[in-house]
């Protein structure tokens, strides 16, 4: 599979010239060290690239997908330095039947000293920063305020105790992977989860209940999936869609179920994570049981 992501990457390019293969483009180095097997490089290059130019992310997609499936999700684009916690940073589009919104949260685990996160967008804005005094085992959330539109695919810097550590960023609204059922009484949603990506985990699917000042409640659930019709004629992994049935029960405290379909990869140590997500009130829920 991933011999057919590389080829994809070569086929546009035209006008090489007569000592490279490769377009003199600002993704050259990239598409040059793919060929040579070098995906390290490939990788840093891109990062390179991206930081000084702007290219439209349907340039650059093809090479990263092509890295993360040489490397393991990106587990293996590893660092010289060993992060001093386990760091998950989260882009997050939510919904609800009248609002729609994004954010972005960084999480961490197992923090082995003081740590200060800040994470910067590609105009070099500060999106949200984490504050963690001393080391701790325990899992640690920081969100960043609502964000009027969806964050750009492109270059962030994750700032790590002032040193700086790039993320490529990709785009996760460009198509809706949970909405509400337009028959509200069949009390599902309809749920068309993004294409797995290769020697990367399938997409997550499940249902999380939340009290007033949105706290989760318990565990997530996992959400079970009846396949109906595909949006276009020919069903393939990128158009399938699937009914699922809210769960029959619901904790006394509730205030909020959600529907969470999420997608992960990894940037060596940190883990990059997309979520869309859809709430329904309890009493909205409650009115069709």
């Amino acid at each position: 599979m991933s011999s057919l992501l590389l080829s994809s990457l070569f086929s546009p390019i035209t006008h090489a010239k007569a000592d490279n293969w490769f377009a003199d483009t600002p993704l050259q180095s990239s598409y040059s060290a793919l060929s040579a097997n070098q995906t390290l490089l490939a990788w840093q290059e891109l990062q390179l690239s991206l930081s000084q130019n702007q290219i439209s992310e349907h340039y650059w997609q093809p090479i990263k997908d092509t890295v993360l499936s040489k490397t393991q999700c990106g587990k293996q684009l590893i660092s010289l330095v060993n992060l001093p916690a386990n760091i998950d940073v989260s882009f997050i589009n939510k919904n609800s039947v009248n609002n729609q919104g994004y954010q972005i949260k960084i999480s961490t685990e197992q923090v082995t000293q003081p740590l200060i996160l800040k994470l910067f967008n590609e105009n070099n804005t500060l999106l949200v920063t984490a504050n963690i005094p001393q080391p701790t085992e325990e899992y640690i959330e920081f969100e960043s305020n609502d964000l009027l539109s969806t964050p750009k695919a492109g270059i962030y810097q994750l700032s790590i105790n002032n040193v700086r550590y790039p993320l490529v960023v990709s785009s996760f609204t460009n198509t809706t992977w949970v909405q509400q059922s337009t028959d509200q009484t069949s009390k599902s949603f309809i749920v068309t989860p993004p294409a797995n990506k290769i020697a990367c985990a399938p997409v997550v699917m499940n249902w999380q209940w939340f009290d007033e000042q949105y706290n989760q409640l318990g565990r997530h659930i996992p959400m079970q999936l009846t396949p109906v019709m595909p949006v276009t004629s020919a069903p393939t992994d990128r158009n399938l869609q699937y009914e699922a049935k809210r769960p029959a029960t619901t904790p006394s405290n509730a205030t909020w179920l959600s529907a969470v379909v999420s997608q992960f990869e990894y940037q060596g140590e940190l883990k990059v994570e997309y979520v869309q997500r859809f709430s329904l009130p309890i009493s909205t829920i409650e009115t069709y049981r």
